[in-house]
């Protein structure tokens, strides 16, 4: 058995092997937040928030314009792609990711 993280997401596998050594992974969504982003959010619970954050997303709007988002919820969220380096977004993942490497690293110990 082995367990992977994706340090500042809410993606979890468990790797497992079958008869036959075929390889067979089981994804678990951890209930992860961004700190600023999902704080005041109306789904910011347990039972509304479908997925939490796992990762940022790139959505086609109907006119053409590709946009990234970080809720599969929250579409408002949306910013264009034109946009993103000034949004902020990019500040807060990486800001969030680097915190839940350090904190799983402690965690867990280093990745092999």
């Amino acid at each position: 058995m082995l367990r992977t993280f994706t340090a500042g997401t809410s993606d979890e596998r468990t790797l497992y092997r079958a008869l036959g050594g075929r390889a067979v992974y089981v994804k678990r969504l951890l209930p992860v937040r961004l700190p600023d982003t999902c704080a005041s959010c109306r789904f910011n619970n347990d039972t509304d928030c479908e997925e939490g954050y796992y990762g940022v997303r790139l959505y086609l709007t109907d006119q053409g314009e590709y946009m990234v988002g970080v809720c599969i919820q929250r579409m408002d969220l949306c910013v264009p792609v034109a946009e993103l380096q000034k949004s902020g977004i990019v500040e807060e993942v990486q800001v969030f990711k680097d915190a839940e490497v350090r904190r799983l690293t402690s965690q867990y110990g280093a990745a092999a």
